[in-house]
């Protein structure tokens, strides 16, 4: 609808519908009925927008911008590995007719613990919620604090570590909605453990 290109450009350009009808030498009236009722203007009207708005005439005549889409919390399907400590769900509605979306990452760490996330297929925003990790990339070794984040180019692999007394809790988010390959090595530990100790008692 004209209306809302005409609202998107006036906003875009920082003009109350005000300022603008004095510009165009209309009524702030016919400015809101312009992009609230679906009404066109007539070219002469659309002439001055073009110049008050700095927009071709043609662009007017654009297709309409696409709506938001919300999903609901209820609505999202989350899942989990790794006892609960890891669970990811998607903030995106899924859409057919376009690449997939946005995915939320949820990682708990006990002190000391450690993740490992292996073929990262893309960019990735890391963000400490709280604790203290250790995240090694690339051979690259930084130490975060609650509060930091951490952009990922696409990389081979990351290992981080929760350091301190404290547990930690970190989130992050895949814009082109695939996620590495993620394992907690500690949660073998014992299984490996028990398994050296059953064949020394033989």
């Amino acid at each position: 609808m004209i209306g809302d290109i005409i609202r998107r450009f006036r906003l875009e350009q920082g003009l109350s519908i005000r300022q603008l009808a004095e510009q165009i030498g209309v009524t702030d009236s016919y400015i809101s009925l312009l992009e609230t009722s679906g009404q066109d203007p007539s070219l002469s009207v659309l002439r001055k927008l073009s110049q008050a708005l700095k927009r071709p005439v043609s662009a007017f005549f654009e297709e309409d911008v696409p709506k938001p889409g919300i999903t609901r919390a209820s609505e999202r399907l989350c899942q989990t590995q790794a006892d609960g400590r890891f669970s990811w769900e998607p903030l995106t509605p899924a859409d057919p007719n376009q690449a997939a979306g946005l995915i939320l990452v949820k990682a708990e760490l006990a002190p000391g613990a450690s993740v490992c996330g292996t073929s990262i297929p893309g960019q990735a925003c890391v963000y400490v919620q709280s604790g203290t990790l250790r995240v090694l990339v690339l051979e690259t070794e930084y130490l975060m604090q609650a509060g930091d984040s951490l952009w990922l180019r696409p990389a081979a692999s990351f290992t981080a570590v929760c350091e301190g007394s404290r547990p930690g809790s970190v989130l992050a988010a895949f814009p082109d909605g695939r996620l590495p390959e993620i394992s907690f090595p500690e949660l073998h530990a014992p299984e490996a453990a028990a398994k050296t100790a059953e064949g020394s008692s033989l």
